[in-house]
């Protein structure tokens, strides 16, 4: 490999190191908002999320396509440090390291996001059939039948 090759190689993780950064403080920050149930915070944030999608896609295609071009798109990037120039190596090691961290946390956010979710969608669940909420109330139809689930009683009495 040349100090091209492990030139692109760097400046490609070292954006990707940044966006994963920032993507990990927003994954902090968006925990935090539904620990405290930060209804409004989570609405607004959407767009921010969505944003961060997108962007992620592109940035896996850019580097595909780099990697790709550079004729190393089969290799693992432990593979591409061992194969740099020698004074590229601590630089690469040091951001695929940054870049692994980076991933184990926002993994382990993600995981730990959605264990609360779920609890607390299973608390509101509980809560709303002790409650009876989702119980069908009896009403009644224009020609003042009672109407219980959806039925109006007096079709049930003509069947009996």
């Amino acid at each position: 490999m040349d100090n091209l090759t492990a030139d692109a190689i760097v400046k490609c993780l070292e954006i990707d190191v940044d966006f994963y950064r920032e993507l990990a403080v927003f994954l902090m920050k968006k925990h935090a908002k539904i620990l405290a149930d930060d209804l409004e915070w989570l609405t607004d944030s959407l767009n921010d999320e969505q944003a961060f999608l997108m962007k992620s896609r592109s940035l896996e295609e850019k580097r595909l396509e780099l990697f790709r071009g550079l004729q190393i798109d089969d290799k693992k990037l432990s593979e591409l440090a061992d194969e740099a120039p020698e004074d590229y190596q601590p630089k690469i090691r040091m951001l695929i390291s940054q870049l692994t961290e980076l991933v184990e946390k926002i993994t382990e956010l993600n995981e730990q996001t959605t264990e609360v979710v779920k609890r607390k969608l299973d608390n509101q669940k509980e809560f709303v059939t002790r409650a009876g909420i989702l119980e069908k109330p009896e009403t009644y139809n224009k020609n003042a039948s009672k109407v219980a689930g959806g039925q109006s009683s007096a079709t049930s009495f003509r069947h009996i």
